[in-house]
């Protein structure tokens, strides 16, 4: 689970985990009386099974990417093993995993998608286990009704004795964040993620200003600027993109103050995040001297695609081209679905392409993706090279020392930002609108939806309190 005081992942299934001399394989022992919500026992076996399952999926499981450090996860996955090497149950409390490199096994294990499951469940439901799911949480899947809402009820057998508190969660399905408002105010909802054009009503309104929750979530909204194409392949030019744009004035006026202005490209909210450093800010001077130095003093066209998204998409680049406009740089855009987005940042069809990828929760991992080993496909968009970068990410993996290994991070999120690599526009504020009966929701970074919902309560004041 997520510790917010620490913005990490902590053990939520183990009671304890070794690691060994060489850093490469961890031993967990599992706590006693977790029980599926089936009512069986949640043993170390479970565990394999479910690695194994997402490695083995067909269509492939978008997640099974979170696996492939552990040893014999790309040959199970190719076809050329059974089982998966890397994971060994010693007995039904013990198991331990040997990765191919360092990592800490906390960030990889956390994200979605590699919950662990029941192997007769999912035998049991077969193709209908992703809409009747079985998990060994606080709350028990209920029902879905398909663009309305997902309902839990309260676990009786949870681990945690006494909790969870709540008898039963509902999640509304409601897109549009003028119809969540509407909803919220009218106390039909306890909580909702406010969007920006609803925040300033909230931040200024002294009935709700008390009871937000805003967090750095671990998302950076970006342009991405494919360096295959040449003038995006120099360095001073994309530094005088960086220079020409205000991203403050974005941030604060078209975004509404929804946002926190980028430093790096790692949050605020990541343990590796700088609190010295400053980002390149506006400087359009700067920007006219570095396009006349790189030889583009009369500029040149430049095409960004981006979706319809309103905090990072084709109204933002709008925006940008604006101010590009000013060091000669003729910007056209060009609304696509998402979808068509990601197929042509893989196929390399684009020259720039608004977007928001995940910074975290590991801080090297997500720098990893700008390493140029990493291949476009697996999230090097921008086919973004320096040597220095990559050494300082490579010393890092290397390094024993907590400190130190911090230190090459902060180090290497330095230099990617210098190089202007991508034109970097914030880290998203999420923002949760809380009723006053309502306690225990907390700023989880990672993504703000994903509460401990067993530390929830209301009041009896709550509407529903009394239904």
């Amino acid at each position: 689970m997520w510790n917010t005081e620490e913005q990490k992942p902590v053990l939520e299934l183990a009671e304890k985990v070794a690691s060994s001399e060489d850093g490469l394989t961890y031993t967990f022992t599992l706590k006693d009386g977790m029980t599926f919500h089936n009512g069986r026992k949640l043993v170390a076996s479970d565990i394999a099974y479910s690695y194994e399952r997402m490695l083995t999926m067909d269509p492939v499981s978008p997640t099974s990417g979170y696996l492939q450090v552990i040893v014999g996860a790309k040959a199970l996955q190719d076809g050329q093993a059974k089982t998966l090497a890397g994971v060994k149950v010693i007995d039904d409390k013990t198991l331990s995993i040997t990765f191919t490199e360092k990592v800490d096994p906390a960030y990889q294990f956390y994200q979605p998608g590699t919950a662990i499951v029941p192997k007769e469940e999912v035998e049991r439901l077969g193709d209908k286990f992703g809409l009747t799911p079985v998990g060994s949480g606080p709350f028990m899947f209920k029902d879905w009704v398909q663009g309305s809402e997902v309902t839990l009820v309260k676990y009786p057998g949870y681990h945690e004795k006494g909790k969870p508190y709540l008898d039963s969660v509902a999640f509304k399905i409601m897109q549009e964040g003028a119809s969540r408002d509407i909803a919220f105010r009218a106390k039909e909802l306890d909580s909702i993620i406010v969007e920006a054009p609803q925040y300033n009503s909230y931040k200024n309104d002294p009935e709700y200003s008390g009871d937000l929750i805003e967090v750095a979530e671990m998302f950076t909204r970006l342009i991405v600027w494919n360096q295959k194409y040449e003038p995006l392949a120099n360095r001073k030019v994309r530094q005088a993109i960086s220079y020409a744009i205000d991203e403050d004035a974005i941030n604060r006026k078209f975004l509404k103050g929804k946002a926190y202005n980028p430093v790096g490209w790692l949050p605020e909210s990541s343990e590796a995040f700088d609190t010295g450093a400053t980002g390149l800010g506006y400087d359009l001077e700067k920007a006219k001297a570095l396009m006349k130095e790189a030889g583009y003093e009369n500029g040149f066209e430049l095409k960004i695609l981006g979706s319809a998204n309103m905090s990072y998409g084709v109204a933002v680049a709008e925006i940008v081209g604006q101010y590009l406009s000013k060091i000669n740089i003729k910007v056209t855009t060009q609304q696509l679905e998402e979808g068509i987005l990601y197929d042509k940042m893989v196929a390399d069809d684009y020259q720039g392409i608004i977007w928001s990828f995940g910074s975290g929760p590991e801080p090297l991992v997500a720098l990893k993706r700008w390493h140029s080993k990493t291949v476009n496909t697996s999230g090097n968009y921008a086919h973004y090279n320096n040597p220095e970068y990559d050494a300082l990410l490579d010393k890092a993996q290397a390094e024993n020392d907590p400190a130190t290994r911090i230190a090459l991070i902060k180090q290497a999120d330095a230099v990617f930002r210098d190089d202007a690599a991508v034109w970097l526009l914030n880290y998203n504020k999420a923002v949760l609108a809380v009723q006053p009966w309502v306690h225990g929701l907390k700023p989880v970074a990672i993504e703000i939806m994903y509460q401990d919902l067993a530390d929830v309560w209301v009041e009896k004041t709550s509407p529903r309190a009394k239904q």
